[in-house]
């Protein structure tokens, strides 16, 4: 801002936002990148640089780049009344209704959870790198309940829009990874609150992950009753996110734990011998966090170099899923 040089993208803001929420976007510039530079320069740049850039993960950071400008325009743009998010995301507070969920309010909702894991992404990529800067929250916290409804339409249709597409197979995918990035958002949001009433706004923060995953666990039990395969597929996903929540010593992980794992253990039957290992590591460390805890030892503080590890691995993973998704689609549909 200090240089103005936003005054020459925010008349783009939307054309961002397209951009990024385009599923073969990364697949175009993958196919540019490996055309456009030899190995010799591509290992040249490996070597000086402490994240490497290839034809793999070239377009996920570009995303990311552009992720951030677009929050922070957004987020810049809110004040009180949320005016910026809801001129580019108009659809945010209108998720459909029960009598509207069919296959084209499916495809819509994976499209916008898509688009707002990415947002999330740049938002808390720009928290890390600019530590101590103002904060930026694209995303007003009041729409936690909205959100969650566009990912109960996606829990709710995937045992039978799955069947459709390679696309459609992999909604599951990104249902879970944005529930991961709004915990985690929430969280930071109430580690650095900027608003007046402190307290206040640390307990709205976490209250709505809370409130988020009160509405979206039923819908996460009601895939488990399908079969086995849905049963397996589930856990795989439940297991990854508390990893991933435990790995950034999330604060509010230890309060939906004693949720998540009835809910595992239940169905322990169904799960094969490696995904009951990391079950099982997952509860050594809960049960050592709490230990400490008692012992005055526990520290379950975020540290900023954690936190931008584990958003790298996200967001290289976002990239390859919509590279393979993208890549899968174009057999059957060209791009």
């Amino acid at each position: 801002y200090t240089t103005a040089a936003m005054e020459c993208m925010r008349q783009y803001v939307s054309e961002l936002l397209d951009f990024i929420a385009d599923m073969h976007t990364l697949t175009k510039l993958k196919d540019k990148v490996a055309h456009s530079y030899s190995e010799e320069l591509i290992v040249d740049h490996m070597k000086t640089c402490s994240q490497p850039l290839h034809e793999d993960t070239f377009g996920g950071h570009l995303k990311v780049g552009l992720a951030q400008i677009a929050a922070m325009e957004i987020a810049r743009g809110n004040h009180r009344d949320n005016k910026a998010v809801l001129r580019y995301l108009p659809w945010l507070y209108h998720p459909p209704s029960a009598m509207q969920q069919g296959p084209k309010e499916f495809i819509e909702c994976v499209s916008h959870v898509r688009l707002l894991s990415w947002l999330l992404l740049g938002s808390l990529t720009h928290s890390v790198v600019c530590s101590g800067s103002t904060s930026c929250m694209p995303i007003p916290l009041d729409a936690g309940s909205h959100i969650a409804d566009h990912l109960i339409v996606i829990l709710i249709g995937f045992p039978e829009q799955s069947k459709t597409s390679v696309l459609h197979m992999c909604s599951l995918f990104h249902a879970f990874i944005f529930a991961q990035l709004w915990t985690v958002y929430c969280e930071q949001a109430a580690s650095a609150p900027t608003l007046q009433s402190l307290n206040e706004f640390v307990c709205t923060a976490t209250l709505t992950a809370l409130e988020f995953w009160s509405r979206v666990t039923p819908s996460i039990l009601q895939l488990m009753v399908h079969n086995k395969m849905m049963v397996e597929m589930v856990c795989l996903h439940v297991i990854s996110l508390m990893e991933a929540l435990q790995e950034c010593n999330s604060t509010i992980f230890v309060k939906l734990i004693p949720m998540w794992l009835p809910m595992i253990q239940s169905n322990l039957k169904h799960l094969s011998a490696g995904l009951q290992l990391r079950l099982q590591s997952i509860q050594n460390n809960v049960n050592r966090h709490v230990l400490q805890s008692f012992q005055g030892s526990g520290q379950m503080s975020t540290n900023s170099s954690v936190l931008r590890k584990w958003l790298q691995c996200t967001q290289f993973k976002m990239a390859q899923v919509e590279i393979q998704s993208s890549e899968a689609a174009s057999q059957f549909y060209p791009l």
